[in-house]
């Protein structure tokens, strides 16, 4: 039997600084390639993020209206700061392969092929949690605090670079938080982290969850519930998969695929029906008064 101490990785500090060197520099060249190509297109990209808004202002107000810049140079910046994010977006399978190929770095060889198969699982979750923001999140939250506005008679401004970030701490918080199962079997395969510590620490990871959402969504309850639910439900599912690794796996058999097959059918459902789920947060979370209705203001040179 092969001594594991044998397989050992057998690179110095200085190689591994070297290495993570080489591996952040590739990382940013990557960064600012994505960010230049999409400088290109920074029109449509503010026409597809601002989607959301514009439909939660309808919904709420019946009418289309636009987010406002303050400062001179607001809107540039501002996208300048779209395109560096979607520039970060679309070479993340780059900055990834990087990370995960530095980690791999210092594994043993059989520890290796968890990062074949984790790469690209990692990307499937980073799209799914970006499609969960922009589908449910950012349209739940506006149309909450739209229509919580317009019920109380308030007249909201909403200015780009909150609007923005906003949107952009949604997208790529949640993008992270999908890892979160990921990050949990890898612990569990590793040995870092028992399963049983996991199991045992559910109803801290349920407070968390909904720390998490307080921190990374608006203040509106709709977007925090809708952010604490699936990060709930991928915590159980790391939890589930810690079963097939580690020292005492059990054999895989498609027929204990159960939970993942339950997750994509309730990611599907949150989907098709998200209009619902809208119409269902706002009634049960909104203000239920209805306001009076505005005056016309007065035509100027009348009878007087």
């Amino acid at each position: 039997m092969t001594d594991p101490e044998l397989d050992m990785p057998r690179m110095t500090l200085p190689e591994h600084l070297d290495e993570l060197r080489r591996r952040i520099l590739l990382s940013v060249i990557a960064i600012v390639i994505g960010m230049v190509a999409s400088f290109f297109f920074y029109k449509q990209l503010w026409d597809f993020i601002r989607v959301p808004f514009d439909d939660a202002v309808v919904a709420a107000t019946g009418e289309l209206k636009s987010v406002t810049a303050i400062d001179p140079g607001e809107g540039f910046l501002q996208v300048l700061k779209l395109c560096f994010i979607t520039g970060i977006v679309f070479v993340s399978p780059i900055v990834l392969w990087q990370l995960w190929g530095f980690i791999a770095a210092g594994l043993y060889s059989h520890e290796r092929r968890y990062v074949r198969i984790f790469f690209p699982v990692s990307m499937v979750l980073f799209v799914m949690g970006l499609v969960v923001a922009y589908m449910l999140l950012i349209p739940f939250g506006m149309r909450f605090l739209i229509g919580w506005n317009e019920a109380l008679d308030i007249e909201t401004d909403f200015r780009m670079s909150a609007y923005l970030s906003t949107c952009l701490t949604m997208l790529f918080g949640m993008g992270l938080i999908f890892q979160l199962p990921l990050v949990m079997l890898f612990l569990q395969a590793s040995g870092i982290v028992a399963r049983k510590t996991f199991i045992a620490g559910w109803r801290w990871a349920v407070v968390l969850a909904f720390v998490v959402g307080m921190v990374l969504t608006d203040p509106s309850p709709v977007t925090q519930l809708v952010m604490a639910i699936p990060v709930v439900g991928l915590y159980f599912l790391g939890i589930w998969g810690g079963r097939f690794a580690g020292e005492n796996a059990e054999t895989f058999r498609w027929w204990k695929a159960w939970p993942v097959v339950l997750a994509l059918l309730g990611f599907a459902a949150m989907l098709v029906y998200r209009d619902e789920l809208n119409e269902l947060a706002v009634d049960m979370f909104g203000v239920e008064e209805e306001r009076p209705p505005k005056e016309a203001p007065e035509e100027p040179g009348g009878d007087g």
